[in-house]
């Protein structure tokens, strides 16, 4: 296999897992990482506005 992990006689990948299990997970591993890129992304998203919600109240709270 020419760019990818190659396969051992059992149908055993480097990942440890069997074509099977990848093909119910779903996807290639490109789109994996894609959507591993979209929940990093999510995460980071929601800390920020988190922090931008605890300063505006902290703000608030010195304004009263």
């Amino acid at each position: 296999m020419i760019g990818g992990q190659s396969e051992d006689s059992c149908g055993k990948s480097g990942t440890g897992e069997t074509p099977q299990e990848r093909k119910r997970r779903g996807g290639s591993p490109a789109a994996r990482g894609k959507r591993s890129l979209a929940r990093k992304s999510t995460a980071v998203s929601q800390v920020i506005h988190t922090s931008s919600f605890i300063l505006f109240v902290r703000l608030s709270m010195e304004l009263i």
